[in-house]
């Protein structure tokens, strides 16, 4: 039997194969379609920040992801041939995971195997055409493979479908910023050199000036010795990648976005990339086996909302920035978590379409950060953030976005340096059970928990008993004390005080943790009756 779907998402690259998975987890219908045949083959995105596999980990997929993965132990930089530092990406002991690179293909494999699971297929050959919406829904027209075309009635629609992006250009948003002149060669080989494994590479020439004048990256892929390589195209005229053979040069009509590969252009070969590691590697290397290669260009825009009635943005085709710290990737996946949930809520008609609102007012001040820090940093270097490293780390970790400013930060309860509604909810380890013979961690009981999670934290279970008082929620307690009684709802000991450490109770006290892991409201558990009531009532 054949349902309807609920949802139309456009673009089947890593950002919209997470919403169609986070949808799908809440039990909403969806379709998902991508104008492209296959999935590209090209590593264009490799890093993977630890609050996405924290994320994954809600899922269930972290296992297959950090199984393919390779760890990212820190970054060597190089000038004018000297070192000029080493960062280590080293994070505080109660982070669950640490950076990962792994190919974009692979993370689109990995998520697109996990949704087709749950019984939803990607759509491939498919193009959006046009949309219209009113206020029931969303009518799109769609073009498959075989140049069919079909009318479809949905009753919202997500755009993430890139820079180029379809939806966006359909709802006429604006896309303002700028574009970066330099051109860039991308390729993924192997280097025979004898650098340390799971470093980053950062070398760079400096002119009589002191501003960068070549360039070159190179982050760990899988793999004995293979890297992504990026570096600067040869800026003479004569250079072998300044001819145009008559393609698009990575614009997109009148937005004229100059983002990623270029097309009309000779790819870049082995001996291209060669030269560049001859003037700037720091060791002396080897290159070979090239799978791809292409040249690109940089940009940075971010769209003034990031939606319109039904039908709403994400990932690139809301906000592009420069590769740096591999935030894009990354901040596109939490754009699609955040927004799924709230699409669930409101079509289980748990919650209002006011709700919808709350996703351009938590996430794209996210973005604005993003692409602002992006840019300076490829201007003016990490080196120099005003912030001290260990927040420069976690921020690049993406552990620091938090939503206190936003609509649904509520029930609050406590001082400001405690977990507030808005932050992210810390995971702990030295959880236990009576029944298990070994601890687990906060994410191992939030795991496959697609709602939201009500955590009370008490040593008198009878402090945990007059707080069960709302039913629909899915409540889990966290003891200080063992016991002899009979609970209510599941218990676990906080055996090695790492709960009590990290979320830093006052007293007997309840915690929201929202279904993208994020807390949702903070209270005493007296209040919790009250509490709940005013969270209910800011979902809408």
């Amino acid at each position: 039997m054949t349902h309807t779907p609920d949802v139309l998402i456009v673009g089947a690259g890593p950002v919209g194969l997470s919403a169609a998975a986070e949808l799908r987890r809440h039990g909403a219908r969806c379709r998902l379609v991508d104008r492209l045949p296959a999935r590209l083959p090209y590593a264009k995105a490799v890093g993977i920040q630890p609050r996405t596999i924290e994320l994954w980990d809600r899922m269930g997929l972290a296992r297959a992801v950090v199984e393919q993965a390779v760890p990212l132990r820190g970054q060597l930089s190089y000038v004018d041939g000297q070192e000029t530092g080493r960062v280590e990406l080293t994070l505080p002991p109660e982070v669950p995971y640490g950076f990962a690179a792994l190919p974009q293909y692979e993370v689109e494999r990995i998520v697109e195997e996990y949704l087709n699971g749950l019984g939803t297929a990607v759509e491939r050959g498919t193009e959006l055409l046009s949309f219209a919406q009113d206020a029931d829904g969303v009518t799109a027209r769609l073009r498959s493979a075989s140049g069919a075309e079909e009318e479809l009635r949905v009753r919202y629609l997500v755009g993430c479908d890139g820079a180029h992006s379809t939806v966006r250009r359909g709802l006429g948003l604006d896309f303002a910023g700028g574009a970066f002149t330099e051109e860039y060669m991308l390729g993924d080989v192997v280097a025979d050199w004898d650098l340390p494994a799971g470093y980053a590479v950062r070398s760079e020439h400096r002119g009589t000036d002191g501003a960068t004048d070549d360039l070159l990256v190179c982050i760990p892929l899988p793999g004995p010795g293979r890297y992504r390589m990026s570096m600067r195209v040869p800026p003479e005229p004569s250079g072998p990648f300044a001819e145009d053979t008559g393609g698009t040069g990575g614009t997109e009509g009148p937005d004229a976005v100059a983002h990623g590969p270029l097309s009309g252009r000779r790819l870049p070969e082995l001996p291209d990339l060669q030269a560049v590691v001859d003037r700037l590697a720091p060791r002396p290397a080897i290159l070979s086996q090239l799978r791809w290669s292409s040249v690109f260009r940089i940009s940075h825009r971010i769209v003034d909302r990031y939606g319109e009635g039904r039908v709403f943005v994400a990932g690139d085709a809301a906000h592009i920035h420069p590769p740096i710290g591999a935030q894009g990737m990354n901040t596109g996946i939490q754009d699609a978590c955040n927004l799924a949930w709230k699409l669930a809520l409101v079509l289980r008609g748990e919650a209002g379409p006011a709700l919808l609102a709350s996703y351009d007012a938590e996430r794209r001040p996210v973005g604005e950060e993003v692409v602002g820090r992006t840019v300076r940093h490829t201007v003016h270097g990490t080196a120099a953030d005003p912030d001290d490293p260990r927040t420069v780390l976690l921020r690049e970790a993406q552990l620091l976005v938090g939503y206190r400013d936003g609509p649904l930060a509520t029930a609050t309860h406590g001082p400001a340096d405690v977990p507030q509604p808005g932050d992210r909810a810390p995971d702990c380890a030295g959880l236990t059970t009576p029944v298990a013979a070994y601890p687990l961690r906060l994410l191992d009981i939030l795991r496959d928990r697609p709602d939201h999670v009500v955590l009370l934290y008490a040593a008198d279970p009878t402090d945990v008993i007059k707080a069960v008082l709302a039913p629909g929620w899915d409540v889990l307690a966290v003891r200080t004390e063992d016991g002899t009684h009979v609970p209510l709802v599941p218990e676990y000991l906080d055996t090695a005080g790492e709960f009590a450490r990290l979320y830093r109770p006052d007293g007997p006290t309840g915690f929201v943790v929202r279904p993208d892991g994020y807390l949702g409201a903070r209270f005493p558990l007296t209040d919790t009756e009250t509490a709940l009531a005013d969270y209910r009532e800011a979902l809408g």
